[in-house]
């Protein structure tokens, strides 16, 4: 199957014949280490853990986290969850050393496009306090993660999130990596058609791709993003306005946006809020009902829950809460979004969750790109269908 080539832009770094080999062999290898090797957890599961805690406790382990603590012990898991996650920093590592070589280029192609004329626009705040659980963590291993800021006018972050992100899906998110938000935009059109945005708000945008595909989707509609890394947001600025798309990025925090009240017909979430913590999670919510129009819809794709999953299943997919920079990945997948809604003020009446439209079938890759991995370790990395909640206001 050949490989989905991301589609470039202006401030997309470009990799030498050197670079680029080292970026495929790493995501085919990683591709080989979840579809060839991590099923092996399975079955050092079945024939020695599971009859071994049978044996000492009379029963099978009650949830992910006595499975854990066995597995843990485990040198196949071991050997498996190394293999991951040293994947995972080459990967990123390989990124950053395009990024390196040509970071003066694309700081100065940024600047000029955002001095230039535009059809978005760009707003930080000098002085902004980024909350502690972004900046204090590299989510997903990245170096620096969403937060860092190297030097003056720095796109590193995003240049970072936009190409490792790509190859770390394996192409699933799309040539433009907007496949979230082209998802996010099916999913608004089943389950509410009369739902006719003209401002709409993402929170958490980080480089920008999931609000590309939203304004692809909503061609009519104002696009407001924010996020809290300046070095993200000069990168996605760039990158929407090298393709010619209106957008308007803001550095904010969404637990105390500046926005009026009601000031959006639709605000989303995509992917987002199990990058932040539990707390956040309930003031995110607070605060999208309070800018969220009379009628508008919220909506948050996100992690589905371990409700109704069995205790396996559950420790495989939690495999990122202790791997992977994830602290709050667990324990989104046990939050209760219905009772967070609740909390917020929004009428539980007007609530939904379930699955729906993937990022691949967005996309239409299901027959370009690999979509379901045999088995894994964590993360799905975008395959299948995505998980959603919603509420109305």
């Amino acid at each position: 199957m050949a490989a989905l080539k991301q589609e470039p832009h202006a401030v997309l770094p470009t990799a030498t014949l050197d670079e680029a080999a080292r970026q495929a062999f790493l995501n085919q290898t990683g591709k080989h280490v979840l579809n060839e090797i991590t099923p092996g957890n399975k079955a050092v599961y079945d024939k020695h853990v599971l009859p071994a805690f049978q044996r000492a406790h009379g029963r099978a382990p009650a949830d992910r986290h006595e499975i854990r603590k066995e597995m843990v012990r485990q040198p196949y898991y071991q050997m498996t969850s190394s293999f991951q996650r040293s994947i995972q920093e080459m990967m990123w590592n390989s990124v950053d050393e395009s990024i390196e070589r040509q970071l003066p280029s694309l700081i100065a192609t940024a600047k000029k496009i955002a001095n230039g004329k535009t059809k978005g626009s760009l707003k930080l705040q000098p002085g902004f306090e980024i909350p502690g659980y972004i900046k204090h963590n590299d989510h997903h291993a990245t170096p620096g993660g969403y937060s860092a800021d190297l030097m003056e006018d720095d796109v590193t972050a995003g240049a970072l999130y936009d190409r490792g992100a790509f190859i770390y899906t394996q192409g699933l998110f799309g040539a433009r990596m907007d496949g979230i938000g082209k998802a996010a935009a099916m999913m608004i059109r089943q389950t509410r058609p009369d739902l006719k945005p003209k401002k709409i708000l993402e929170i958490g945008c980080t480089a920008g791709g999931s609000t590309t595909g939203l304004a692809m989707m909503f061609p009519d509609a104002e696009l407001h993003a924010i996020d809290v890394g300046p070095a993200l947001l000069r990168y996605a600025h760039a990158r929407a306005e090298s393709w010619g798309v209106p957008i308007h990025f803001h550095q904010m925090n969404a637990e105390a946006m500046t926005f009026a009240d009601e000031s959006f017909d639709l605000v989303c979430c995509l992917a987002s809020l199990h990058e932040t913590s539990r707390t956040a999670t309930f003031n995110i919510f607070k605060e999208a009902r309070r800018v969220l129009k009379s009628g508008g819809l919220f909506l948050c794709s996100e992690l589905p829950p371990y409700k109704g999953v069995d205790a396996w299943t559950q420790f495989v997919r939690d495999w990122d809460t202790y791997n992977n920079n994830e602290p709050y990945w667990g324990t989104m997948h046990e939050l209760e979004l219905k009772e967070v809604a609740a909390t917020a003020g929004f009428d539980t009446s007007k609530y939904f969750e379930g699955f729906g439209p993937g990022v691949a079938a967005a996309n239409a890759l299901t027959s370009a790109v690999e979509v379901d991995n045999k088995k894994f370790m964590g993360s799905t990395r975008g395959g299948g269908q995505a998980w959603y909640a919603g509420v109305s206001k």
